[in-house]
């Protein structure tokens, strides 16, 4: 059996046993002393009594009578109050613990009440956290999907933009490229113009050249027809030579040696201070002159 705290049991248990106690010792004194009246002898038996000792047994016997009746009585009214005491005790713990039980059930409620605001702040919380999460996650599905959008519209616009600018750039270019292919046909034709001019203008002086050179050639006794003698000569604007060799050998020394005399006995070829200088730079600067036996005279 288990003893609850604030339970009667156990004292009342305890005061029914005490009384038992005294009850059984107050009993046995009594049958004691009825026993002692019953005795009887079975013979009369002569004996001197002292009164005084009598009297003064009698008395002691009456004083121990008394005192155990005060003792028991001492003995009641001290479990009375023991009682009186616990049953006190009993009811102070009972009110405590009811006042701490009391305690506890507020403090428990106030817990309850903690954590239930707790959890509701939690939820709200988690609510609100929930709500500006959607909103904003649909801020920026809008914001992703404007951009988007926009980004479309600018490549668009940017497709468009490079469209009509390769379109301008492309009309451009094959206008510069027909005005460039026009521009070089015309300076192409006046290029071959002015070549042919040049080139006219180069044999007329050629055509000079040689007639100062052989006027001062004599054909050399070896000379055969069908020799061939080239002649590199560096002129200048002035006319002069600067500079003459044998390029290509006729293969008669004789022959190649006239053909450098012959030019050298000229001096200046007066006739082409008056060339154009590109044609001079251009023909004369440098120039080859092939002989042949057959070109001069005897």
């Amino acid at each position: 059996m288990i003893l609850r705290p604030g339970s009667y049991l156990l004292p009342t248990v305890l005061a029914v046993i005490l009384h038992i106690f005294v009850v059984v010792l107050l009993a046995q004194s009594w049958f004691e002393h009825k026993e002692e009246e019953r005795k009887v002898p079975r013979h009369v038996q002569a004996q001197i009594v002292d009164l005084t000792t009598l009297s003064a047994q009698r008395k002691e016997a009456s004083e121990a009578k008394a005192k155990q009746k005060a003792d028991q009585i001492r003995i009641a009214e001290e479990d009375k109050k023991r009682k009186a005491d616990e049953k006190r005790k009993q009811e102070k713990a009972k009110k405590e613990a009811e006042k701490k039980k009391q305690l506890e059930k507020k403090k428990a409620e106030a817990e309850k009440k903690r954590k239930a605001d707790e959890k509701r702040k939690k939820e709200d919380a988690k609510k609100k956290a929930e709500q500006d999460r959607l909103k904003k996650a649909a801020a920026e599905k809008k914001r992703k999907a404007d951009e988007k959008k926009r980004k479309a519209a600018e490549k668009k616009a940017a497709e468009e933009k490079k469209r009509k600018a390769e379109a301008a750039a492309k009309k451009q270019a094959e206008e510069k490229a027909r005005n460039e292919a026009l521009m070089q046909a015309l300076q192409a034709e006046e290029a071959a113009l002015q070549a042919e001019e040049q080139r006219a203008a180069a044999m007329s002086y050629e055509a000079y050249i040689v007639t100062q050179i052989t006027r001062n050639w004599r054909r050399s006794p070896t000379a055969r027809n069908g020799m061939v003698v080239e002649i590199t000569v560096h002129f200048l604007p002035s006319g002069r030579v600067n500079d003459l060799y044998v390029s290509k050998s006729s293969g008669d020394a004789r022959f190649d040696n006239d053909a450098l005399r012959a030019i050298e006995r000229v001096q200046v070829f007066e006739k082409l201070q008056e060339m154009d200088s590109v044609v001079f730079d251009r023909y004369f600067r440098k120039r080859v002159l092939r002989f042949r036996p057959e070109d001069l005279r005897d």
